[in-house]
Parts: C-alpha cells; sequence; structure tokens
C-alpha cells in the first residue's frame, strides 16, 4: 500500500499564519502536524508516502522531507507539485488526488490522509479490516454534536456499510464524521477520473464520497482516540494547548 497526504490547500482560514507556512508543516509541541502522520503510516507498513503540494509550499516540503531522510525515517518519500500558487488556483483535493495518481502512474492500495489531521488513534485495526475486505474504507469519528457535524462529510452507517454520504450537510442524520483518511483498493483509483470527467465537484473528498457511495460498497471504521481538523485558528490553538498540557504532565 501507498500513502498521499494531501497538502495543496491554502489554508486561507488560518491566515495570517499560513501567508508563510502550510498547515502540515504547522508546530505541534516540537514537532509539525505531518510528522505525526508520517509515524503512524509507517506503523502500518506503507510502501512510499507521497506528498501532494503546490508550487508555493513545495521547497518547504522537501526541506522537510530531506531532514526526516537524514533521520533515519525508513519509509520514502515522494513530492507531486501542483503548478499552482494562490487560492483562486487550487486545483481542489479529489483533483489534486486525481493529479497524483496519474502522474505518479499508481497501481497499488492507496491510503489518503488530509495533511491537517492530527489523531491520536492507531491505524492498525482499520488496515487489517480493509485487508480482509478489500473495499473502500473511511475512518469516522463521532463528533457527539450534530452542530459540529455541519463542518465535515457525514455518514450514515448500518452494519459497518457508508449507506449515505453527504459533505457538510445543513440538517446532519447523524453525528459520525468522516476524518480525512481513506483506504482504497487499487482497482478503485480509476473512478477519481470517471468522477473528475463527468464534472463533478473536485473540491472536498467527501462529494467524491458520497458520489462512490452511490455506486460502490464502502465500508466505515470508527476511530477509537481523539481526533481533530487543524482547520481554523481555534481548533489549531485548542490542539497545540492540549498537547502542552500534556507534554507537562
Amino acid at each position: 500500500m501507498e500513502a498521499i497526504v494531501l497538502c495543496g490547500g491554502f489554508a486561507t482560514r488560518l491566515e495570517p499564519i499560513s501567508f508563510f507556512m502550510p498547515k502540515p508543516l504547522l508546530p505541534i509541541g516540537s514537532r509539525p502536524i505531518i510528522d505525526y502522520i508520517a509515524d503512524s503510516l509507517q506503523k502500518i507498513g506503507i510502501k512510499r508516502i507521497i506528498i501532494s503540494t503546490n508550487k508555493k509550499f513545495a521547497g518547504q516540503f522537501r526541506y522537510w522531507m530531506a531532514n526526516k531522510k537524514a533521520n533515519g525515517f525508513p519509509v520514502p518519500f515522494e513530492l507531486i507539485v501542483e503548478p499552482t500558487t494562490k487560492n483562486e488556483e487550487k486545483f481542489g483535493a479529489v483533483n489534486g488526488i486525481n493529479y497524483a495518481i496519474k502522474s505518479l502512474q499508481i497501481n497499488d492500495d492507496v491510503i489518503i490522509v488530509a495533511g491537517d489531521n492530527y489523531y491520536s488513534f492507531d491505524l492498525t485495526s482499520a488496515f487489517e479490516k480493509f485487508k480482509k475486505l478489500m473495499k473502500p474504507t473511511v475512518m469516522l469519528c463521532d463528533v457527539k454534536s450534530k452542530e459540529e457535524a455541519k463542518r465535515f462529510g457525514v455518514a450514515v452507517v448500518r452494519e459497518h456499510k457508508i449507506e449515505e454520504f453527504e459533505e457538510k450537510p445543513a440538517e446532519p442524520k447523524t453525528t459520525t464524521v468522516s476524518t480525512g483518511i481513506y483506504m482504497l483498493p487499487h482497482d478503485i483509483l480509476c473512478k477519481f477520473d470517471e468522477y473528475i470527467l463527468n464534472r463533478n465537484n473536485p473540491d472536498a473528498p467527501g462529494h467524491f464520497l458520497k458520489w462512490l457511495v452511490t455506486n460502490s460498497k464502502v465500508y466505515g471504521f470508527e476511530c477509537n482516540g481523539e481526533w481533530f481538523d487543524i482547520g481554523t485558528i481555534d481548533t489549531y490553538r485548542k490542539v497545540f494547548d492540549s498537547h502542552n498540557e500534556a507534554e507537562a504532565k
């Protein structure tokens, strides 16, 4: 299995911080967010970690990758760079995934992780389930609040199968949301091209998931641990402070 970490956004909600630094490289404690993601991927035996970013931040990711390699990180990295330098030009996450798949001619099972994810749960159990099913598998989290769920992609799950999925609904049917972590068998990767060619929404992966659920079996795996989507300065401050308090104990 290969990994694609999505780092192509411009994080306008985190301005002015994001004028100079992409979200995945923001520090939590003494390490950038993407460090924790890379560690979690290493534990499930990923063959290669592909960082999908934009031209504006490519140099910063190259520097981070070089440091990881110099410090003995055992998984190889690959950088795929979208030719964009500002938010108005961005590909959108789904387009970015398809761009990476086609550019690198990926023909392996893939785990896709949003690069602004900060989580404490282990991916091993979900990975084992995925290997048995060999069907698209989405990591889910119960946020316990329908008001909070409005910010995310919301899933209706029956017997571990996702029956319905909606991106940022005004009236969520459940409080179970996507964490932005998707495990996909290699035979599903062609669906991204089909989705894009049919002029569907190229941005949030939740739109792709809604479309995929209507024509494929998609399974959900509820995570057991903390999860945060670092989407705003308030969320970033909350995670940063929480981590520092835990470290101090």
